[in-house]
């Protein structure tokens, strides 16, 4: 209740702060503004490398001056590249991973580091943000990138300034903000293969002298590219009339902000936003087996009925193929709100945030994308003579499980900071943060095969009510030693309280007692505080070149696994992890600013990382995931990023990571297999190598139209998925290739561009899962060759 109070009196107060300070200086404003007068920080520069200014530390600073690892991408580099969502970012910032289990879950991992556990008692890794408000919510997270000024990737744990859930990084959207005294309008059409029809639209209105609107949506269609097999017999192209529950994506987003400069000295910034995403069913694909499950005799090897039903082994879809009976979907709705008041003092700059956000996620899917098969008994001679069970007969899949999400959150922000001047050689930030969430959660696995036809579908579902309290004081000082010599430093402590109501329901087969235990609403909760640091020494021989050496620490809050199959383990927490980091960096802009190199070396301890896998005891045919805490871990690596612009007309650059990440020690529980020690794996999201490349020449025609053609690709190695390293829990490595030309008219209105996404079709995986004591593989894979046209307007 105190927790609660504390939170509900920072929201109070900043918005009573925010209303006081704007009517104070609304009375005080003159009648006669000047205009505003200001350059595009982030345009190219004729002579140079562009500069992004990005707010990291809490500040508006050129990213060459931040002794941080940071990635920041302008919001046109985006939208040439044709960036519209996290899956697009991978493989584009050093040591950035993504896998994604459905469209509206993705799994992040920076530097090896992310989470594995979806339930709504546990935390994220990387701290996902919107102009600075966090999603507490993981499925509302993979919004659509559109009408951005930028995108900051903050590498590395950022337990100072953002502390809750940064303990692998920070990913930012900065959106476009209204501006003052100017009109300005942008529309873009996309049509393209496999169905796609995109829109989108940003119009900037000002008001008056004082006051601007901003507002954008972004509509993307597509049929997808999934073939659907009807046991084998025939194949339904994606988009036709009997296959339009298949593969289909249609993403509706928008945004509306509002500001208000009442005088030089203060504004006030007001956005909404909100998404309505839908989505067919997803692809799933069997790419490994150990062999015959359970010993029964029976011919369930998932590898053959992929061949048999037109999977990657065999013809027709392929791995886009898809024949289960199940139609499944992915909903979403999102919807946010928010408002910054900024107000400039002699000393300092007083900033006040507030945020509300909510959103609702529904998921149905056929987890193996198989038709069921006969049943037969797995008891006695066949199988464990202590368990009664039944399993497939022929070559469908085990059970035919579906896969069944339905969540709702909601979350308050609060944070009040106060930002010294820029210039002078002590420059220091102080805030206080506050954080209330809300999150109902239910995930159900339905088994059709298991059920008589005149009873209800078999069905296990874990029910979890979860309320999430946080509190966090802050500061950061840097101060200039000598010429070219300066030191950073700083804390944070934050107090985090969850508390959840947790209960299982099972109905229909009894086998699916086996799987979970039911139960009713139990209560678990614990609180968790911590003081997390950091220290750094920058030196600047010149004002091109900076390095930079630094020690921090991070923190995640520990949790509850969110579908526990007891009473005991859905009730009691997982302790917190925590990281320390060790870093040296360099930011060197060379050759009058026509070369960038960034570069660091860094080494990442782990305590208590919080580790989820399948598991699968010896006294049962069904598995579980379970979430425990690796005893420690270490991350060795090296990153760097290039960009080269030598001429005016030709640019190159890519970047390039590195990781050795192990698990130092972790003794987990035994499985079936007999073994929990996973000492010395390799960590799950945690490639050896990732690199990306790209290559752009301009031609500037006589009529002063402009021709731009730009080659890019990337590169992701081996990945694991479990951390028991097991050989079916791989992704493949790959390499994907773009590539895209355009024409940008002489008044710099009109562009048209053409362009191709994958153009070698590599087939390259977003996910694999283990099922059944981790003895079958089932994958997802990522988009084949998509080729389009874009038309842009700009007034």
């Amino acid at each position: 209740m105190l927790m609660r109070n504390s939170n509900r009196f920072l929201l109070n107060l900043g918005f009573g702060l925010a209303m006081a300070l704007v009517a104070n200086d609304a009375t005080a404003q003159t009648a006669d503004n000047a205009a505003q007068a200001g350059g595009d920080a982030q345009g190219q520069q004729n002579s140079g490398i562009a500069e992004i200014v990005v707010t990291a530390q809490k500040r508006s600073e050129n990213v060459q001056d931040v002794p941080l690892a940071i990635s920041a991408f302008s919001g046109s580099t985006l939208e040439k590249s044709n960036i519209s969502s996290l899956e697009d970012i991978q493989g584009r910032s050093p040591g950035l991973v993504l896998n994604s289990f459905t469209p509206g879950q993705p799994e992040v991992a920076i530097r090896g580091v992310g989470t594995k556990e979806d339930g709504a008692g546990a935390s994220d890794s990387t701290l996902v943000m919107v102009d600075g408000v966090y999603f507490a919510t993981r499925t509302a997270t993979n919004i659509d990138i559109f009408d951005l000024e930028r995108l900051e990737i903050l590498r590395g744990p950022q337990g100072t300034l953002f502390g809750k859930n940064a303990i692998a990084g920070v990913i930012n959207y900065v959106t476009r903000k209204p501006v003052l005294g100017e009109f300005e309008l942008k529309v873009r059409q996309t049509v393209g293969n496999f169905g796609t029809f995109d829109t989108g639209a940003g119009v900037n209105v000002p008001i008056g002298d004082t006051l601007a609107a901003r507002l954008s949506f972004s509509r993307r269609d597509t049929d997808g590219y999934l073939t659907r097999v009807d046991v084998g017999t025939k194949a339904i192209p994606a988009g036709s009339e009997d296959d339009d529950d298949i593969g289909f994506a249609k993403r509706f987003a928008w945004r509306a902000a509002l500001k208000w400069e009442p005088s030089e000295r203060t504004s006030l910034l007001v956005s909404l936003d909100g998404a309505d995403d839908n989505f067919g069913t997803d692809n799933r694909e069997p790419v490994g087996s150990a062999g015959p499950l359970h010993n029964c005799g029976c011919a369930s090897d998932p590898m053959a009925v992929n061949a048999a039903f037109g999977g990657n082994l065999g013809k027709g879809g392929g791995v886009y193929s898809y024949a289960g009976e199940a139609l499944g979907f992915s909903k979403r709705d999102v919807f946010g709100v928010m408002s910054e008041l900024n107000h400039e003092m002699d000393f300092a700059t007083l900033t006040v945030m507030g945020a509300y956000r909510d959103s609702t996620y529904k998921n149905v899917l056929d987890s193996s994308g198989l038709p069921p098969s006969p049943i037969v008994d797995l008891t006695g001679a066949h199988g464990n003579p202590n368990i009664g069970l039944t399993a497939p007969a022929t070559v469908g899949f085990t059970f035919d499980t579906v896969d069944i999400v339905d969540e709702t959150g909601e979350q308050f922000t609060g944070e009040i900071r106060l930002t010294s001047p820029s210039n002078g050689r002590f420059k220091w930030v102080v805030g206080l943060y506050g954080s209330h969430e809300k999150i109902n959660r239910t995930e159900a696995v339905g088994f059709p095969s298991l059920s008589d036809a005149s009873l209800v579908p078999s069905l296990a579902a874990a029910n979890m009510d979860f309320t999430g309290e946080g509190l966090a004081g802050y500061a950061q000082a840097s101060f200039d030693l000598a010429e070219g010599f300066s030191i950073t430093g700083g804390a944070r402590y934050s107090h985090e309280k969850k508390e959840i109501i947790a209960s299982n329901v099972v109905s229909g087969s009894p086998n699916l007692l086996l799987l979970l235990r039911p139960f009713g609403a139990s209560r678990g909760e614990d609180s968790w505080n911590n003081f997390s640091w950091r220290l750094s020494a920058e030196y600047r021989p010149s004002s091109a070149a900076m390095f930079f050496a630094t020690v921090s620490t991070g923190f995640k809050s520990g949790g509850f696994t969110g579908t526990a199959t007891t009473r005991e383990k859905a009730t009691t927490a997982f302790d917190p992890e925590e990281a320390t980091n060790y870093e040296i960096g360099a930011k060197l802009d060379l050759f009058d600013r026509r070369v960038r190199l960034n570069a660091s070396a860094f080494y990442l301890d782990y305590k208590n990382l919080q580790v989820t896998r399948f598991f699968q005891p010896a006294t049962s045919n069904f598995g579980e995931f379970i979430t425990e805490n690796a005893a420690n871990a270490e991350i060795k690596g090296f990153e760097a990023e290039l960009t080269a612009r030598p001429l005016e007309w030709f640019e190159f650059g890519g970047s390039y990571s590195y990781l050795d990440a192990n698990y130092k020690d972790f003794f987990g529980t035994p499985d079936i297999s007999g073994t929990g020690n996973f000492s010395g794996n390799r960590m799950r999201q945690a490639p050896k190598d990732t690199w990306s490349a790209y290559v752009q020449v301009s031609h500037e025609l006589a009529s002063g139209a402009r021709l731009t053609a730009n080659v890019n690709g990337r590169h992701q190695g081996k990945v694991f998925t479990n951390a028991d390293n097991n050989p079916l829990d791989v992704i493949a490595s790959y390499t994907l290739g773009d590539a895209w030309v355009s024409w940008t008219s002489s008044d710099r209105k009109w562009d048209i561009q053409a362009w191709v996404k994958n153009f070698t079709d590599e087939v390259w995986g977003t996910h694999v899962y283990t099922q059944r004591g981790n003895r079958i593989a089932f994958g997802t894979f990522g988009p084949p060759r998509q080729y389009g046209v874009t038309l842009t307007y700009n007034y």
